[in-house]
């Protein structure tokens, strides 16, 4: 009897979570179809309006533009501090790698208020003006904790015998990085790099205390909604989801391309190894 029910629940328990998780971006998707100011149900009428208005619309268009510099930047920043971290996390064991991951994944747990009202009074001391740069570098600060992760679960998947055997076909230390390690590291540098442009893409509240006149787009959308819900918000935010979750897909797609060939290599080594 439990079994059976259990066998009923379980599907019912996790269609009525996808439900809930996904109906609010259907019915947002639907609003920006609209015929209306107002978003209500139900909808009488439908219209492309909403969609052709915000690609026409210049603000919206350049707080885009500035979001997309800053998840730039920041992503550049947050690689750039990142990876070497990961490689110097790698050559330590036991208790000082724990020390070490817990000090870098540290500021991830830190309130997001409280990082960023710190990172403003920080740069302020340092006479950094608000605006872009401020803004990536904030980015980049919440970033590096993910980066280092990624990059460190990979490196400890890397055999060590790839290495060596480069090593044993005479290849220097620089043909190794860049000819086996870096290639090897690609799928996590890519899917950190997405990351970290997703991450920075969608950060509210460092762009709010770090930025200047020029909003990046979730701080406009704030702005806007302080005056009003209207079809045209859930349009652009619809456009911007699609865009999401087209990139996420991309990025597992090609994560999934470059990491099937390490793991046949990697099968490759294991079985040579047992054959010696």
């Amino acid at each position: 009897m439990m079994h059976h029910l259990g066998k009923v629940a379980l599907p019912v328990y996790f269609w009525l979570f996808v439900t809930w998780l996904f109906l609010p971006l259907f019915v947002m998707a639907a609003m920006g179809f609209r015929d209306s100011n107002f978003v209500a149900f139900p909808i009488q009428s439908w219209t492309t309006d909403w969609y052709q208005s915000v690609l026409d619309d210049r603000e919206i268009l350049a707080s885009l533009w500035v979001s997309l510099q800053v998840a730039v930047l920041s992503t550049i920043l947050g690689l750039g501090i990142g990876t070497p971290m990961a490689f110097m996390v790698a050559r330590f064991h036991g208790v000082w790698r724990a020390i070490l991951i817990t000090i870098i994944v540290m500021p991830a747990f830190i309130p997001i208020v409280v990082s960023a009202i710190a990172l403003r009074m920080f740069i302020g001391n340092f006479g950094i003006q608000t605006g872009l740069v401020a803004i990536a570098f904030g980015h980049a600060v919440s970033s590096v904790p993910f980066v280092v992760v990624m990059l460190l679960t990979r490196l400890n998947s890397m055999s060590p015998n790839l290495a060596d055997a480069a090593r044993d076909l005479g290849a220097d230390e620089f043909i190794i990085f860049f000819r086996v390690v870096l290639p090897y590291l690609s799928p996590a540098l890519f899917g950190a790099f997405m990351f970290c442009m997703l991450l920075s893409f969608e950060d509210f509240t460092r762009s709010f205390f770090l930025g200047s006149f020029d909003p990046t787009f979730p701080v406009l959308l704030f702005a806007r909604l302080r005056f009003g819900f209207d079809p045209g918000l859930a349009a652009i935010s619809t456009l911007v989801l699609v865009a999401t979750i087209a990139l996420g897909i991309y990025a597992e797609r090609f994560t999934r391309k470059r990491t099937a060939p390490a793991k046949q290599g990697r099968l490759a080594a294991s079985g040579d190894d047992k054959n010696v």
